[in-house]
């Protein structure tokens, strides 16, 4: 088996976050993969969504 690395952008609701904005980034990476890093790169007010731009890992099948 082998790493395979991926850049992906996601959005993340600002309401369901319950108030911890860093977790529920944390947990919606994880269903892509093992995130590596990410950053907040915009926020929409009018939708209350973040969008995050990460690089995660992933294992992959020769």
């Amino acid at each position: 088996m082998a790493l395979a690395t991926h850049f992906i952008t996601i959005d993340v609701s600002l309401e369901k976050t319950g108030g911890d904005l860093v977790s529920a980034i944390e947990a919606a990476l994880a269903e892509r993969g093992e995130p590596l890093r990410w950053a907040i790169t915009q926020v929409n007010p009018a939708a209350q969504t973040a969008t995050v731009e990460a690089v995660v890992t992933t294992l992959s099948h020769p």
